[in-house]
């Protein structure tokens, strides 16, 4: 019992450790989840930020349209005028253009009214090379007329638009649908540095608002043009107010492969003796996959869509730095892990305590069942045997008769019934001393009990002078019959002093049944009564056997 109780006390432990592990894993997987959608929540906060403010530049872009629209095309130094203010409230805006669609026919035209405010200008278009040249003869030019600021991007004055695929694509795009149109991300040159930007293009038509798109073709004008820096605007955007330790990559998904990157943003560690706490700022350059095994949790990355617009979706990809998971990660999963420990550890300790002041009643109780077990057993083979022959009872025979038809009927298996009757029982009971009686009874059952050999038959006594026997599984009941008949005999038990038949004989009656299909126990039984009553009326010591086939029955009587 000791060993026991240790036993349990142990199993207790260890339930209370596996189930700690298991709240340990399920409030991690839950904090997890927290930090993933605290995460979530920051990057789409950042990336609301980025769109109102990339708004906000387009605005400025239709504000200069809308000028043109209603004042007509102005000249170089009104141009200048319409756009000074724009570029001082946008800076990063790094070029507004006006960008006229000139046919072959008007070149030479356009170039020499250019020239008047800009010696040397010439619609020129870029070789393979990288190098500015004259452009060569097509039929229609989309090139940069006005710029401003000037400085820094006068290598764009008089490119032609339409010789470069992916910005005639937006170009199209925009004459068609008269709606913004963007182009992919490009290598803009500025101050001779080459940097990304986006190229926003609205047209300008010469009838306002042209329903189809013929209309659209036969009354452009031209286009205002923005180069916006993506990077510089998110960097700047008012909700931009601290940078948290993430990684923010923009991406054109309708882009070309080699095109697709806007602009990639890592957050870098603000160094100082005097902040206890790290503070970050961003630093326009790829994430290696270096960096990302390193200092980044690549499990938490989330990709989010921030712009639908201008033929062009842009999605952002942000994958945190290990620091913003500390930083929001708790100790919660922890204290539930040793709290479920302390919790199982006090209930062992109790239930130690109480089973050792609960030993003496436990064993009480072990002593009283014990008891109770032994008394029931004891009752419960008493009420199936024989007082006087130690053979099955009446009852005994009854349930194991029942049982042998069910399994007969299910497994279309042959079964013998055999009921076996003392002859002039009530003489040799009168004549015979009690003892003599009594030990006539028990030799009697054990010599047809050792006649049945199978441990599957069984024989019972039913009442003073009747015994019965149940063979599953056999085909021949005459046989078992005589055999018992002849167990009997062997006996010789006789009393001298009986004057009718100083032997003991017996009757037997047995019936041997193939198909049990409409058979009941009972009567089964009934018929095998029938059988030894008719043994009985040919005379003492008989036997009558019978033999039930599916469709046919025979009956023999034999002496």
């Amino acid at each position: 019992m000791k060993r026991q109780r240790l036993t349990l006390i142990g199993l207790l432990l260890s339930a209370g450790l596996l189930l700690s592990i298991v709240m340990l894993f399920f409030f991690s997987h839950l904090e997890t989840r927290r930090i993933q959608q605290e995460f979530e929540s920051d990057v789409t906060e950042a990336s609301h930020a980025f769109i109102q403010a990339m708004n906000s530049h387009f605005e400025a872009l239709y504000t200069l349209q809308l000028n043109l629209d209603t004042h007509g095309i102005p000249d170089a130094q009104g141009f200048t005028a319409l756009t000074d203010k724009i570029l001082a409230r946008f800076p990063a805006i790094t070029a507004l253009e006006w960008i006229p669609e000139v046919a072959q026919a008007d070149r030479a035209s356009l170039e020499q009214r250019a020239n008047a405010w800009l010696p040397g200008y010439v619609i020129t278009e870029q070789v393979a090379s990288g190098e500015r040249v004259t452009a060569s003869e097509r039929a229609i030019y989309y090139p940069v007329y006005y710029v401003e600021p000037v400085t820094g991007n006068e290598a764009v004055i008089g490119y032609d638009l339409g010789s470069h695929s992916l910005r005639f694509e937006a170009i199209q795009r925009a004459r068609d649908t008269g709606q913004l149109q963007l182009t992919v991300p490009l290598q803009i040159q500025r101050n001779d540095v080459v940097a990304q930007g986006i190229l926003s293009l609205l047209p300008v038509y010469e009838f306002p608002e042209p329903m189809s798109e013929t209309e659209r073709q036969d009354s452009l004008l031209g286009f205002v043009a923005g180069v916006f820096n993506p990077a510089q605007i998110f960097l700047s955007s008012p909700g931009l107010t601290q940078v948290k330790p993430f990684a923010l990559t923009l991406i054109d998904t309708q882009a070309p492969q080699s095109n697709k990157l806007v602009f990639s943003l890592v957050p870098v560690s603000d160094t100082g003796p005097v902040s206890q706490q790290k503070h970050y700022h961003y630093s326009q350059k790829a994430l290696t996959q270096e960096a990302i095994a390193r200092e980044y949790a690549p499990d938490y990355r989330y990709v989010h869509q921030v712009l639908s617009k201008g033929g062009r979706r842009w999605v952002i990809e942000a994958t945190p730095m290990q620091d913003y998971i500390r930083q929001h990660q708790s100790s919660t999963p922890w204290w539930v892990f040793w709290g479920v420990n302390a919790f199982f550890a006090v209930a062992a300790l109790v239930c130690f305590f109480v089973f050792q002041r609960g030993q003496h009643y436990l064993d009480n109780l072990n002593q009283q069942h014990d008891r109770l077990l032994a008394v029931n057993e004891k009752l419960e083979r008493m009420s199936l045997i024989d007082p006087l022959t130690g053979i099955a009872n009446q009852r005994a025979f009854e349930e194991s008769l029942d049982k042998a038809v069910r399994i007969a009927r299910r497994e279309k298996s042959p079964l013998v019934v055999v009921l076996i009757q003392i002859d002039d029982y009530a003489d040799f009971v009168r004549q015979c001393p009690q003892d003599m009686y009594e030990s006539s009874l028990r030799m009697l059952a054990n010599e047809l009990g050792r006649t049945l050999k199978r441990p599957a038959d069984m024989v019972a006594r039913l009442d003073d002078d009747r015994f019965a026997a149940v063979l599953p599984n056999t085909n021949n009941g005459e046989v078992v019959a005589r055999l018992l008949r002849a167990a009997a005999e062997r006996l010789n038990l006789a009393n001298s002093d009986m004057s009718a038949n100083p032997y003991l004989t017996v009757s037997v009656g047995a019936i041997t049944v193939f198909d049990l299909q409409g058979f009941t126990a009972e009567a089964l039984f009934h018929q095998t009564e029938a059988l030894l009553y008719q043994a009985q009326q040919e005379g003492l010591n008989k036997v009558s056997a019978e033999v039930r086939q599916q469709q046919a029955s025979t009956e023999q009587a034999l002496s």
